[in-house]
């Protein structure tokens, strides 16, 4: 027997156990409808015909389960005459549904799909997904078990299911679902059952599993695995099957789960057993034969009372019955009534309790997140202040220094003679160094506040390693050692990623090894570890034969500010670039790994994979200078800072440019209202009105003159707002002279193009 189900019918807040969801959904029928009904009639009249209405309702669901199916027809169809007298739809529809039911019990199948039909034709004309999805489910069982149609079944159930899902009800999805796989089960399409049987055993073990229902669903589960050939699992879903069938003491499950059992134990080579559960199937199959005589007495009876149940002289005697029960029945729901009411009561205090309690927990949970916010809002602020903070820092400290290293290279270039001057040196070597600390401390900051993103651009590698190590030459020379470079030839010459941050981790490596290194060698080493495609991996090994690293500082060494050797003054730093190192290689998705010994050398490696690029795609190509001829071109230094305008209008002057100079944005304006140059030079940071405002003012009449942008503070945080306000290019202060000669060229050759 299909589908089994437990309900808990919360009207008259008793339990009732229901009969088959496929076969039988009349009692059900009758409940949703007791539970809906009007509480009040429009006169006494038809409050009298809603009685009457119930009455052959609850006649019709007892005699029906009692397989007294005369007199559930002529129930039923005595409803239908009251149903009639109001035009009521939903009872009509109701009825006919039920009188449909009645004749599929007696096999009068014909009669049963007419009755169905006219039940369709009535809940049509009301707003009841339940009720029709409960109609089509039962057409699906007249098709399934009587006419034994199972695509037409399939098509019902299917239908039935639709109406299911609009209700987003699980209890009501899961019927026709489990009538599905069950017929597909039946004509053994045990694949297309599997889905529906999986869903429909989540929804039973999670949420409207009673006994009956887990009984059923594992025994159509066992039958699948049999099918498979899973004999295992199959065994165990039969075994569960058993267990709840005779739990809830399930007489014709247990029947056709000895019967299944019996002829997987067959299949397994379990003789004994298949002979034994096949002697209990039959003996449990010879105790239905009761059961069955007495349904089919009662279908003969029933089959005779459909031609003749008006002729029946005892009307008036069960309508008094009837009358009577009803009466009792009413005087039951009072006292249920009044059970439900004193619960309600009770909930209800129950609620207005745990409406105290959240409410008193919301306030407490509101505070907190107020208390929270204003501590974010807190550390925001700090942060602000801190990167505003740095920004000045950044600022203040390389301009002044913009003026140290223009000057010295100024110096370089009208004296070649200071190129081998000691002091000379010196004083180039501490500008430079000086400027990688600033630059250290800026970078640790950024890498905290998360402000770095790699960039992707074409770049010379060898060209890249080549400045990086003449960088440290003097430093080299200083401490005697030699600097060895040492590149595989199959790394190609141009690659793409983020130059500026690996220069960075080349700087802050070779720096250390040429500071802990006294008359001993260097090797830098690049080698090629793999090839995909366009992309390579590139080991990178900077090695030394210095002092070596102690074994017990090869970890603190790379937190900040740590001193390798802080008692000997030579070995003084800030005690960020390993740290800046490692963090930086976080972006690269790589790691840097250490080997060292106390007195015997250091080795620091790293992997980065790059993609090969094209020479023809890098943007910053040498510009050719005989295209431009620099005695024509004019050039506007907009700077409030008088050592920087000298020191950049110097360097103009040395290459051939006529300069003129402008101590601030209003005085730029103005000048370029009576002059036109070929190329503005403009600051960022300047009193009454700054680079970005300035350029904007320009910008309004003035759209192709190129504007470069001057600027000490670091790239990302004026980039977006530097080409938002119309300048072609920008320098960082302060700048390697060679690139800032490229970066004008460029302008001026776009231009001049």
């Amino acid at each position: 027997m299909k589908v089994f189900y437990y309900l808990i019918f919360s009207y008259f807040g008793m339990f009732l156990k229901f009969k088959s969801l496929k076969n039988v959904l009349l009692t059900t029928t009758i409940l949703f409808l007791l539970m809906i009904l009007p509480t009040q009639a429009q006169d006494l009249q038809e409050e009298q015909i809603r009685d009457s209405i119930k009455k052959y309702l609850n006649i019709a669901s007892n005699t029906y389960f009692n397989y007294q199916y005369n007199k559930t027809i002529e129930a039923t169809n005595r409803g239908i005459d009251f149903a009639n007298q109001i035009q009521d739809n939903y009872y009509l529809a109701t009825m006919y549904n039920e009188l449909g039911l009645s004749y599929d019990g007696i096999s009068e199948f014909l009669k049963s799909k007419e009755s169905y039909l006219e039940s369709i034709n009535y809940v049509k004309k009301v707003d009841n997904d339940t009720l029709k999805s409960w109609i089509y489910n039962n057409i699906g069982n007249l098709y399934s078990e009587g006419f034994k149609k199972t695509d037409s079944a399939i098509m019902y159930y299917k239908k039935s299911l639709e109406y299911a899902e609009k209700l987003k009800d699980t209890f009501e999805i899961l019927t026709p679902i489990l009538n599905i796989g069950w017929t597909y089960v039946d004509q053994g399409d045990y694949d297309i059952a599997f889905p529906y049987l999986q869903k429909s055993e989540q929804m039973i073990y999670t949420k409207h599993g009673d006994k009956s229902a887990k009984a059923q669903i594992n025994f159509l589960l066992g039958r699948y695995h049999t099918s498979k050939n899973n004999l295992a699992k199959a065994e165990v879903y039969f075994k569960s099957a058993l267990e709840f069938a005779k739990e809830d003491k399930l007489l014709e499950e247990l029947t056709e789960i000895y019967e299944e059992y019996a002829l997987l134990a067959e299949k397994q080579g379990k003789d004994k057993l298949a002979f034994k559960l096949l002697e209990t199937h039959l003996k449990l199959k010879d105790s239905l034969l009761n059961t069955a005589k007495v349904k089919e007495n009662q279908i003969a009876m029933a089959r005779f009372a459909v031609d003749d149940y008006k002729k029946d002289l005892n009307r008036v005697k069960e309508e008094q019955k009837t009358q009577e029960t009803i009466m009792k029945k009413s005087q039951q729901i009072s006292y249920v009534l009044m059970i439900a009411g004193f619960i309600l009561i009770l909930l209800l205090i129950n609620m207005f309790k745990n409406y105290k309690f959240r409410t008193k927990a919301l306030d407490k949970l509101r505070s907190k997140n107020k208390q929270l916010r204003e501590a974010k809002e807190e550390a925001e602020a700090q942060a602000n202040m801190k990167a505003q903070f740095f920004s000045t820092v950044s600022h203040e400290l390389r301009t002044p220094l913009y003026g140290v290293v223009g000057l010295t290279s100024l110096l370089s270039e009208d004296f070649p003679n200071l190129k081998e001057n000691e002091n000379f040196k010196s004083l180039k070597f501490s500008s430079t160094y000086l400027l990688s600390l600033i630059n250290n401390v800026l970078q640790i900051n950024k890498i905290e506040s998360q402000g770095i993103k790699l960039e992707s651009i074409p770049f010379h590698v060898r060209n890249l390693v080549h400045e990086v190590v003449n960088s440290f030459s003097f430093a080299a020379s200083q401490n005697q050692n030699k600097v060895h470079q040492e590149i595989d030839s199959k790394i190609p010459e141009i690659l793409l990623g983020d130059s500026v941050r690996l220069s960075q981790i080349l700087m802050n490596l070779i720096g250390n090894a040429v500071k802990f290194t006294e008359k001993g060698n260097i090797w830098i080493r690049l080698t090629s570890e793999e090839k995909q495609g366009k992309k390579h991996t590139i080991k990178f090994s900077i090695q030394d034969d210095g002092i070596g690293i102690p074994q017990e500082k090869q970890v603190s060494v790379f937190d900040k500010f740590v001193q390798l050797r802080p008692i000997e003054k030579n070995y003084q730093g800030t005690g960020l670039g390993l740290s800046i190192v490692k963090r930086l290689l976080l972006l690269f998705d790589s790691d840097i790994t250490l080997k060292s010994e106390e007195d015997n050398g250091t080795e620091f490696s790293f992997s980065i994979t790059f993609e090969e690029s094209d020479k023809a795609s890098i943007k910053d190509a040498v510009i050719p200078t005989k295209s431009i001829n620099a005695i024509e071109k004019r050039i506007l230094i907009v700077d409030d800072n008088k050592i920087n305008r000298v020191v950049t209008k110097r360097i103009l002057q040395n290459k051939g440019y006529q300069c003129d100079v402008a101590e601030d944005g209003l005085d730029a304006i103005d000048i370029l209202k009576v002059n036109t140059y070929d190329l503005i030079l403009m600051d960022i940071n300047m009193p009454r009105i700054d680079g970005i405002e300035t350029t904007k003012h320009i910008r309004e009449n003035d759209k192709r003159t190129p504007i470069i942008a001057l600027t000490a503070v670091e790239e990302d945080q004026v980039r977006d707002r530097i080409f938002e306000a119309g300048m072609n290019d920008f320098i960082i202060k302060p700048y390697d002279l060679a690139e800032f000669h490229q970066i004008i060229l460029k302008n001026l050759y776009v231009t001049t193009k």
